[in-house]
């Protein structure tokens, strides 16, 4: 009976060490298959990195940046729909469809169109939270379907969307915007990669230089804690 027992014993061993060492193997074999980021453009302050994407022919983005801005200051400078088209790159102008609640709504925006690119619009689903850390994160989702698409424009479609705002100090945060975005018409890939990489440098620039002067920059939010 004792030889059984350690017969089996070692035979249980040896099956945990083989799916250990499987699991291993199945870990690193996915993250092999992930694709890397490449670097776009960065410098101290930002960067923007970009890899293939799940959608054929779409290249995902993450774009990074050190802004002198406070929590709220920096939520009020981008629900101010009436000077988005000061910062974000190529923005004909915005408009609120539904306002769900304080930190919850549907919007649409429209992009000047640029030969031989057509006129776009983008209606979207924007929520945000504060998290315990402080850190706030915006959920952003396609919202097509909520109107007719206009004769006058191509809808474009998002496919994952998402930022994440981080306090560094009581006036600086650090964002994280993360995306990928079809354009949607016949607009071939050698195109739309550098023009949507020029355009959230462009556009990241633009923050950094007009957020830290905003006046939103001394509004308070009851619904946002800052960085003391």
């Amino acid at each position: 009976m004792k030889v059984i027992y350690l017969s089996v014993t070692k035979t249980k061993l040896l099956g945990y060490a083989l799916l250990a060492t499987l699991a291993m193997l199945t870990t690193n074999t996915q993250a092999s298959e992930a694709p890397q980021w490449r670097s776009w453009k960065q410098n101290n302050e930002l960067s923007v990195v970009y890899r293939k994407s799940q959608y054929k022919g779409l290249i995902e983005i993450k774009a990074q940046a050190k802004l002198n801005s406070t929590l709220a200051g920096f939520i009020y400078f981008i629900e101010d729909l009436k000077h988005i088209a000061n910062w974000l790159d190529n923005a004909e102008s915005a408009e609120i469809i539904q306002q769900i609640t304080v930190t919850e709504n549907i919007f649409m925006t429209r992009f000047h169109g640029i030969w031989p690119v057509s006129p776009r619009e983008m209606l979207i689903h924007s929520r945000f939270w504060q998290n315990k850390d402080l850190s706030i994160e915006i959920a952003v989702t396609d919202a097509g379907n909520t109107i007719d698409k206009s004769k006058k424009a191509i809808r474009m479609k998002v496919h994952n969307a998402h930022w994440k705002i981080v306090p560094t100090s009581a006036d600086s945060i650090e964002i994280t915007y993360q995306f990928i975005v079809d354009p949607n018409g016949n607009i071939p890939q050698w195109l739309t990669k550098p023009m949507t990489l020029n355009g959230i440098w462009t556009t990241l620039n633009n923050m950094k230089e007009q957020l830290p002067i905003s006046k939103w920059q001394k509004e308070s939010r009851a619904d946002i804690q800052e960085f003391n």
